[in-house]
């Protein structure tokens, strides 16, 4: 096996969230990562943080209570290394406050102006990015790394760094894999079969059940779960249907599920903790996502229609299942007048 280690750049408002950066570089250094990023800014340290993003694998951004240091735009350089960041496509996690208004007051914006800029960039934040983790305390930041950073190697593979002595197994892997396409060329009844035909089909009434990872509070305290959910198609389907009767960037496919789970999870951590009163951070499995997205395109539900400017992927539901979901709502309208 590759040695292989990942880069994460990291990027706060500024001085106030010292602790936060030391924590997370921390546990990232103790998972195998290393961690890139600037805790002073200067209209000269611009370019070198362009620089290290370019060559980070990953991009953390670190919210507190303040806005941040500010370039000579009115912009803080905070937002700047955001909006670079996603222009370089760099996939992004970003761990904000759970409560800003709760911090002390010194770690507080004390001019309106820089307040308003601030919640104006979290709901940015909160719109435009997928991940969006909330912490309240520095361990529960650190539990929260432990926990994320994995799905994120998964569903955003990246080439990584390999030690210098590695290379020659990088090689042996090369040459292993040239070997395999050039099978696969000589077979090619084989290489022109379609990955979702190895799916079953399945029709609306049919049920699918997958796990998901919330965090369920009781008793002022909370503990990380890992409920079953059984669905039906139809039931996933139109809970999809309400971000993709647009088309929408695929990545809404885990934003829409998982802001679902968040509504409805308290049920099913009653399951276990019978005196839970609320529940958040709900994340459904990745493989179970993956094989969502799959079967809705194998049935013909929801297919991808292009790509955006930033290049992600589009997807929309088809005339179909539109007919299918309008036809569902106007028989359960029938039933409740009957």
């Amino acid at each position: 096996m590759l040695d292989k280690r990942y880069q994460v750049f990291i990027t706060t408002s500024g001085k106030e969230m010292q602790p936060e950066r030391m924590v997370v570089s921390q546990t990232l250094i103790g998972m195998g990562f290393f961690s890139w990023g600037l805790e002073q800014r200067t209209p000269l340290s611009t370019a070198f943080a362009r620089r290290q993003i370019d060559d980070c694998d990953y991009v953390f951004l670190l919210l507190g209570s303040q806005y941040g240091e500010q370039s000579v735009s009115g912009v803080s350089y905070l937002q700047l290394e955001y909006i670079y960041a996603v222009t370089k496509q760099k996939p992004i996690i970003v761990f904000m406050h759970e409560n800003p208004e709760s911090r002390d007051e010194s770690l507080q914006e004390s001019k309106k102006e820089l307040k308003d800029r601030f919640y104006e960039f979290r709901h940015q934040l909160q719109k435009e990015v997928e991940q969006v983790i909330t912490y309240r305390t520095l361990r529960d930041l650190e539990l929260s790394i432990r926990a994320y950073m994995p799905q994120m190697l998964e569903r955003y593979p990246v080439s990584g760094w390999v030690r210098p002595q590695s290379i020659q197994s990088l090689q042996d892997e090369i040459d292993k894999l040239k070997s395999q396409l050039s099978q696969a060329k000589a077979q090619p009844s084989k290489a022109e079969i379609d990955p979702f035909l190895s799916l079953p089909r399945v029709t609306m009434s049919d049920t699918f059940s997958f796990d998901y990872r919330m965090h369920a509070y009781q008793d002022g305290n909370f503990k990380e779960l890992n409920p079953i959910r059984e669905m039906t198609w139809a039931e996933l389907l139109k809970i999809l249907a309400q971000e993709f009767n647009q088309a929408a960037p695929e990545e809404y496919f885990s934003k829409v599920l998982n802001q679902y789970l968040n509504e409805t999870g308290l049920e099913d951590a009653q399951k276990q903790m019978p005196r839970a009163h609320a529940v958040s951070r709900c994340q459904i499995n990745v493989r179970s996502l993956h094989l969502i997205k799959q079967q809705m395109r194998q049935n013909d539900w929801i297919v991808p229609v292009g790509r955006d400017e930033r290049q992600r992927m589009l997807w929309k539901v088809t005339d179909k299942s539109s007919l299918v979901i309008k036809n569902s709502a106007l028989i359960g309208r029938q039933t409740r007048i009957i």
